[in-house]
């Protein structure tokens, strides 16, 4: 029985913390700023959507981007930035930096996919970068664009989840219902004593 208890708990425990998990990351999307990269502790997660930086980041690459000040950017870096380029029209780019220069007080990052023969036309203030790419992998990204799929997403995650939640309240509202079941027998056996014990002290005085 105890072994049963113990995976009743650690489901309910996974089954909560991946509800917590998925109310998190959709209030931090809700209240992020239109425009911006939705970012949780100064990390963002990017799926890479074409070939600029084959082979270090192929497409569909989940990378995480850790967000740092520019000025501790080097040459080399793979940076995350709203591009400047107007075919863009500000979307997130990923490049790995070829060039800095000083911009008054701040500094423009010249940038250059891995896979491109030139660089990027137009360079990146440092504000308008979003971070340093600490990682990357390709299976993550392949599982997130398939989780993105609602025909997988509901049977495989939806579905399932909903009935650990569904198993999970069953279980917990037997298992209460079992221990005040016995919590209300051992009540009634020790009132029994007591009343005997009561008894047999009387007779014993008579």
């Amino acid at each position: 029985m105890k072994w049963q208890v113990w995976i009743l708990r650690l489901i309910n425990l996974l089954s909560v913390s991946l509800i917590v998990c998925s109310i998190g990351v959709l209030l931090t999307v809700v209240m992020t700023k239109t425009g911006e990269a939705p970012n949780i502790f100064g990390y963002s997660l990017f799926r890479v959507m074409t070939g600029s930086m084959e082979p270090t980041i192929p497409v569909d690459s989940l990378i995480v981007v850790h967000r740092v000040a520019p000025e501790t950017l080097r040459e080399g870096d793979v940076i995350s930035f709203y591009s400047s380029d107007p075919s863009l029209m500000g979307a997130v780019n990923t490049h790995r930096i070829i060039g800095i220069e000083q911009d008054g007080s701040g500094y423009r990052f010249s940038t250059k996919g891995d896979a491109n023969n030139v660089e990027d036309r137009y360079t990146t203030a440092g504000e308008d970068v979003i971070g340093k790419v600490i990682g990357s992998s390709y299976t993550l990204g392949k599982a997130v664009r398939l989780m993105a799929n609602p025909l997988i997403f509901v049977p495989l995650i939806m579905l399932p989840l909903a009935v650990m939640l569904g198993h999970s309240v069953i279980e917990s509202v037997v298992l209460a219902r079992k221990l005040a079941k016995e919590e209300e027998e051992a009540a009634v056996r020790e009132a029994i004593a007591t009343i005997r014990q009561k008894k047999a002290q009387e007779e014993n005085k008579s």
